[in-house]
């Protein structure tokens, strides 16, 4: 498994060129809604309220134009608390544009759909290995009657991490009475974090390491304020100081407002796609009263108690 390298946070105004982040524990939310944002995605309303009875606030939800197939429908899933994340669904449902009864889909347009599953499959594996999959019906036809192809993959990461992959391009089509069954065209992938799930105290920072945190983020942003840079590094980490420019430090200064309060929203232990531990603290100004908050600092500490990432995020305000 490639390692997770936490040094690009110190780049205030990352480029997402990718299409998904795997790596849930890691991300923040607004890490997630820049990337949306970088790809050019349209954020939708919600036109339906999603019970929840684990913390979880309402999601947050993008719509991505997509060629030849259904457009991709991303809902992120966070927490109420502290806008952790909890899932995320990635969906291509042709019902969520298309509603009419008996919508039964050309040959190419099936294998067009299968085609997308397929290729995300096989990026998933690259990454993550072989998934467990299991072949439900795989007889895609030009006859619009029997064409039908249903999978599963599943891929578990690490204890904390799953991601799943389903796909179904269906054109059966059955009325008995009251039972309509419809042709159905969808793909969903999911990327969960088991750790919302099943948490447990190693999972947490003790108060006495929260207050050895506090007091090396203010000597370093003391030094970052009066630009010794030099004397900044020294509370980097072995992981990412010989990669870091006075450019990069100068950047990061710009983007944090030093004259303004913040305040801890999350603290935790996340764990890299290696297994490796890595302390994450969350900040939000204290002035900033929004749901989720418009602004903020993600901090990230080593087993050594060395910076290894900062990363400042702003919400895009929609006009």
């Amino acid at each position: 498994m490639k390692k997770l390298l936490l040094g690009i946070l110190l780049v205030s105004s990352s480029v997402y060129s990718q299409e998904f982040n795997f790596d849930i524990h890691n991300t923040s939310l607004l890490d997630y809604i820049k990337m949306e944002e970088e790809l050019g995605s349209e954020r939708l309303d919600l036109n339906s309220n999603h019970v929840s009875y684990s913390g979880d606030a309402q999601p947050i939800k993008y719509l991505r134009k997509e060629p030849n197939i259904p457009d991709l429908m991303a809902y992120y899933f966070f927490k109420r608390k502290d806008s952790t994340m909890s899932y995320i669904l990635y969906e291509w449902d042709v019902y969520n544009f298309e509603k009419e009864q008996n919508n039964q889909k050309s040959y190419k347009f099936q294998k067009s759909l299968v085609d997308k599953y397929q290729s995300l499959k096989k990026t998933i594996s690259g990454e993550f290995g072989v998934p467990e999959s299991k072949t439900q019906k795989s007889n895609l036809s030009r006859e619009k009657s029997e064409s039908r192809f249903e999978e599963t993959s599943n891929w578990r990461v690490n204890d904390s991490t799953e991601i799943e992959l389903y796909v179904i391009a269906s054109n059966f089509y059955q009325k008995r009475g009251m039972v309509t069954t419809n042709p159905t065209h969808r793909i969903r992938l999911y990327i969960r974090n088991k750790d919302k799930e099943q948490q447990g105290p190693s999972l947490k920072i003790g108060e006495e390491k929260l207050k050895k945190f506090e007091k090396i983020k203010n000597d370093f942003f003391n030094e970052l304020q009066s630009e010794d840079y030099a004397k900044a590094k020294t509370y980097l980490s072995d992981l990412i100081i010989e990669n870091v420019t006075d450019e990069q430090l100068e950047s990061l200064v710009e983007n944090i407002d030093f004259n303004r309060d913040i305040e801890i929203i999350y603290s935790g232990v996340q764990m890299g796609l290696d297994g490796s531990a890595f302390s994450l603290l969350q900040y939000k100004y204290v002035d900033d009263s929004s749901d989720p908050p418009s602004e903020m600092i993600k901090l990230v500490f080593d087993d050594k108690d060395k910076i290894v990432g900062i990363q400042p995020m702003k919400m895009q305000k929609n006009d």
